[in-house]
């Protein structure tokens, strides 16, 4: 349960003052384990007016009286715990926690002492000593289910999600079995990515509640991540069956559409989404990224160009690099030129135009402008991992300033480790520096992560050329002809091995 601390201290505050009633209720030396004769009639007395006076709000006055009836009995528990609620009312918390502790030391299993001085160590922000408390408390009775469930919320706000799921289990176990619960219990187990768990308890709570949207929400997310993506799109209808303009749920039904491979359901969603929210410029984007992905750039245009006269435009450089993308998709190279140059002037301060624009210029052999508007990117965000190794990689193909090359694309890597593609340009930096082992060991590595690509297999089939093994040089460029028959310098390289061969 994701609680505000706003929330949790109201919460707590409020768990303070139901105690303190119960306490009124039924606490009093009475129940105490040590209460006989005169002194214990007069400490009664004096606990009676101190509750009395604590109805009217006067806590300084009822303290003096508890006090009182502590002296006559000191071993009430009972009145050491009433001590430390007016502590707490009077904000005194160091005072109330000394009381609280004497309580407990009194008696061990006094679980209203222990649950008050848990919430105090909550409000506190000591979550390890509130958490002993409260299973202090379920050691003495495994079945309270306050006390099980204050630990579960304890351990969420330690971020210790798997002690928590176990805690709301030993909750279903004792009967308490509902639709939030199963629910919090898919939270959990997604967050731990036990992802079949999750998904058993978000069915349990929908079959408890049908119409329990934030279930069904999380469940199709699921299914998205387990890429069941019919189910996904089957779980964001019904919830829009109930809720026809949750603009947030079209865009995720629009997202499983393209992840499901049906474009003209996605772009038809995202038409809907602009229909329903006109004058923002965010459906409009998404449906041109789509349109992009689509190939069809001069639709792509169209969608951008309606963007950019909108009056809510948070940031309309966007608008601009994507319009460069579609100009690039058309081989329209001026176009995509202007366009990231008039998002850079839009936004001089954003490290993205200058990327792009600084990519363009690379596009059309203009290495010196490419280098300064990269370089200029990298300025304005020093962890823009793009920008870092498409500099690292450009120097590399050139075969110039190749420490630097490496130097830039391993601050690339220690942003992105993972990244195909990076992993890709240091082996091509190795390999140009005169370090082939080492590329190879980079270059085998990116084929692992990015799969069946002609660049890795060219560059692959370069490395082992230069290590004298031609037939396998062969092999991988051969390999990267079969994805792109159209790359007349692997061509060549083939017709040199075979000259050689003979």
């Amino acid at each position: 349960m994701n609680l505000t601390s706003y929330h949790v201290k109201r919460y707590l505050v409020l768990s303070v003052i139901g105690v303190a009633l119960f306490v009124m209720i039924k606490g009093s030396p009475l129940y105490s384990k040590s209460t006989e004769g005169n002194s214990a009639t007069k400490a009664y007395a004096h606990f009676l007016m101190g509750t009395v006076l604590d109805g009217e709000g006067k806590f300084d006055a009822a303290l003096d009286e508890y006090k009182l009836a502590l002296k006559l009995d000191p071993a009430s528990s009972t009145t050491n715990t009433r001590i430390a609620l007016d502590y707490i009312r009077i904000n005194d918390t160091a005072a109330a926690s000394r009381y609280l502790d004497t309580a407990i030391a009194i008696d061990p299993d006094d679980t209203k002492a222990r649950f008050i001085l848990a919430l105090l160590y909550t409000i506190n922000k000591e979550s390890d000593k509130a958490a002993a408390q409260y299973e202090e408390i379920v050691k003495r009775d495994p079945h309270d289910i306050k006390a099980l469930a204050s630990l579960a919320d304890l351990y969420v706000i330690q971020q210790k999600i798997e002690e928590a799921a176990r805690i709301y289990e030993d909750i279903l176990k004792e009967g308490t079995d509902t639709s939030l619960i199963h629910f919090t219990l898919g939270i959990f187990y997604s967050k731990l990515e036990k992802y079949d768990q999750a998904l058993e308890h978000f069915n349990e709570a929908l079959k408890l509640d049908p119409d329990y949207t934030e279930a069904r929400l999380s469940r199709a997310i699921l299914y998205e991540l387990r890429g069941d993506y019919s189910k996904a799109i089957e779980d964001y209808k019904k919830i829009l069956d109930s809720e026809p303009l949750n603009i947030k749920i079209y865009k995720l039904l629009a997202h499983a559409y393209y992840r499901d491979k049906k474009p003209g359901e996605a772009i038809k969603t995202f038409k809907l989404v602009i229909d329903l929210e006109p004058d923002k410029a965010d459906g409009y984007l998404d449906l041109a990224y789509l349109y992009l992905d689509d190939k069809k750039p001069d639709e792509a245009i169209k969608v951008l160009d309606k963007a950019a006269i909108l009056k809510d435009v948070k940031d309309i450089s966007v608008i601009y690099i994507v319009k460069g993308m579609a100009y690039s998709q058309k081989k329209m190279k001026e176009q995509a030129l202007d366009s990231y140059k008039r998002a850079v002037e839009l936004s001089p301060k954003d490290a993205e135009g200058y990327f792009y624009l600084g990519a363009a210029y690379e596009r059309q052999g203009e290495r010196k402008l490419s280098e300064e508007n990269l370089r200029k990117a990298i300025e304005l965000n020093p962890k823009h991992a793009d920008a870092l190794n498409y500099l690292g990689y450009m120097y590399a193909e050139d075969g110039v300033k190749l420490d630097e090359a490496i130097v830039l694309i391993k601050r690339a890597l220690d942003i992105s480790p993972n990244n195909g593609a990076y992993i890709d340009s240091l082996g091509w930096a190795y390999y140009h520096k005169g370090m082939i082992d080492e590329a190879e060991i980079e270059l085998k590595k990116a084929i692992e992560i990015y799969g069946k690509d002609p660049v890795l297999y060219d560059h692959m089939g370069d490395v082992y050329y230069k290590k004298g093994l031609t037939d396998k040089a062969k092999e991988f460029w051969k390999k990267s002809l079969e994805i792109d028959p159209d790359q007349k310098g692997i061509k060549e390289k083939l017709e040199k091995a075979e000259r050689t061969d003979k």
